[in-house]
């Protein structure tokens, strides 16, 4: 008997570093000039909030290279 499973994929929706920036103490409660340290090596050019979330937490962890 097939089974009829209905898999729904969520898609996040995608925003600019612009957009991001502009908005970046509202969400993530830091300047803009954190978060674009934050994706500067990033080669994509959009993000879902919880990409650029992960992004931020990594580069506010990283150790300061001397």
């Amino acid at each position: 008997m097939p089974s009829s499973v209905n898999k729904k994929i969520t898609v996040l929706p995608q925003y600019t570093r612009a957009e991001l920036m502009n908005h970046s103490e509202a969400l993530f409660a830091v300047k803009a000039e954190v978060l674009v340290g934050a994706l500067h090596e990033a080669a994509q050019q959009t993000f879902s909030i919880e990409e650029a979330q992960v992004r931020l937490n990594q580069f506010l962890k990283a150790k300061v290279k001397e």
